[in-house]
């Protein structure tokens, strides 16, 4: 059983397909070698962990000191809230963030903060959940593909939350990155039969 947040992510990040969608996610986004990248919302770190695999130089933070206790993916990794990041302004190639925005109150202010410390020319990539997403749909999914435990539990727990906050078709993604003072550039439907929406935009 597991009794807490803390302990939730890990197992989430790396005892289920998570680990294998943040892996397309990394390759997806398309970081050059030594570029700089932040992962806003990391968890215990296993993206900033797969985008150091590829060759850039990644840093991760979250807003709960206990996704990294007591035991942490990735090393380079700190305490940060998603709004007020300890950066400096134009700073990342790079800036991440999975099933974080659409647990938001005020998503597009959290964009628009992400859009600060990006470089010129640099990109913010995004995984949410899509519209395709509700318990009813991953129910089914679940059956068909015979997923038990765990591997279903997290993934009808992220219905639920898609359900209870948001879940973007492409056209409103559109008007997210919009509305933060970026252009939504590409974006893709993956997981199953696409109940997650990868997506990039650029200042």
């Amino acid at each position: 059983m597991l009794n807490k947040d803390s302990d939730y992510f890990y197992a989430l990040q790396t005892q289920t397909g998570w680990g294998r969608t943040l892996s397309s996610f990394a390759e997806w986004c398309g970081a050059e070698p030594g570029r700089l990248c932040l992962d806003v919302g990391c968890g215990p770190g296993l993206l900033p962990a797969i985008l150091t695999r590829q060759g850039s130089r990644a840093l991760g933070v979250d807003v709960d000191p206990q996704m990294f206790n007591p035991t942490r993916v990735y090393p380079d990794v700190a305490v940060a809230e998603g709004e007020r990041l300890p950066f400096e302004r134009g700073i990342f190639d790079l800036v991440t963030a999975t099933n974080l925005l659409f647990l938001l109150d005020q998503p597009v202010r959290g964009l628009v903060e992400m859009k600060r410390v990006l470089k010129p020319g640099g990109k913010v990539a995004l995984l949410n959940p899509s519209e395709h997403i509700n318990v009813e749909a991953v129910r089914k999914f679940a059956a068909e593909r015979n997923l038990e435990d765990i591997a279903r539990d997290t993934l009808l727990n992220y219905a639920r939350r898609a359900e209870e906050n948001h879940h973007w078709t492409e056209d409103e993604t559109r008007v997210l990155y919009r509305q933060a003072g970026m252009t939504y550039m590409a974006g893709v439907l993956k997981m199953g039969p696409g109940f997650a929406r990868f997506s990039w935009g650029t200042a």
